[in-house]
């Protein structure tokens, strides 16, 4: 299996969520990433603390960094339960006032690291298939970023930009939009290469400037998708799309997660204008 290939992605029938990635990146390295604070910082968390020790406590804090845009920041919270450095890491964490468990198991892999994330224990009421779906959904695309921090982006640091639109298409004529050859070109690019399978290859291309080239990490059937933009400026790009209450038309959400050496660095993608294109791409498709 190549390296850049996300495996194990799956909702089991005990809610728990279990996702793998391999990684060019030593065990010490991994293990450093998911529990140092101020590595934590630079990929996944705008705040860590951590007492590194069987019952020690955590805590995470995802706030402007991550582009959070609640009113008060999301906190994730829990205590240590075991550690075997460089090898495994389980934890007990808070959800919703619930103990979950959530585990790290690192595996040499050739010249790199398996990283297998583990989250278990979560009812099986309806109430909480919103909550389980999105920390599913967290996980399958929280550890590409790891993935590409740990291979492109080394002490750089990362600002996310959001965006949302809500469109005139379905959520399966949109995800389209997203994953295929003609469906990116005319809005997004004005020439497109895509396989959208997990670790398939992307590149988009234009006249007169840089092309992105990266691959398709997350391609889920749920209208989740997650891609790697892996040029000079290495980012994550995850879109959910969701049918809206008014017939025919879909609520897209986007996040675009930037890194680059400073915060003066970054250079956001113009997501805006070309949302706006693709507005208008749709506008123009007659309907039957």
């Amino acid at each position: 299996m190549a390296m850049d290939e996300a495996r194990g992605m799956t909702l089991e029938p005990d809610r728990s969520s279990r996702h793998s990635v391999g990684i060019l990146a030593s065990p010490a390295e991994v293990y450093q990433a998911l529990t140092d604070p101020g590595v934590l910082s630079r990929w996944l968390v705008s705040e860590a603390g951590i007492d590194l020790r069987p019952g020690g406590p955590y805590r995470w804090l995802f706030g402007e960094a991550t582009g959070i845009t609640t009113r008060d920041p999301l906190i994730a919270s829990g205590e240590f339960v075991e550690i075997v450095p460089h090898e495994s890491v389980r934890m007990r964490s808070v959800v919703e006032g619930t103990d979950t468990e959530l585990e790290f198991r690192l595996d040499a892999w050739r010249d790199g690291t398996v990283l297998t994330v583990t989250h278990a224990g979560f009812p099986g009421e309806e109430d909480w298939d919103d909550t389980f779906r999105l920390i599913d959904q967290g996980w399958a695309s929280e550890i590409q970023v790891l993935k590409l921090y740990l291979e492109r982006a080394r002490g750089m640091v990362f600002r996310s930009r959001y965006h949302e639109a809500q469109l005139a298409a379905p959520a399966e004529d949109l995800f389209e939009r997203f994953i295929t050859n003609s469906g990116l070109e005319g809005w997004l690019a004005e020439r497109a290469a895509a396989d959208p399978t997990p670790g398939g290859g992307l590149r988009l291309a234009w006249s007169g400037r840089e092309a992105v080239e990266g691959h398709f990490v997350v391609c889920d059937p749920d209208r989740f998708l997650v891609m790697t933009w892996e040029g000079t400026q290495p980012s994550v790009v995850r879109l959910w799309l969701d049918e809206a209450e008014e017939g025919g038309r879909c609520d897209l959400r986007l996040e675009h997660r930037l890194f680059a050496r400073t915060d003066q660095e970054i250079v956001p993608f113009a997501w805006d204008e070309a949302l706006a294109r693709l507005a208008a791409v749709i506008a123009a498709v007659p309907r039957g």
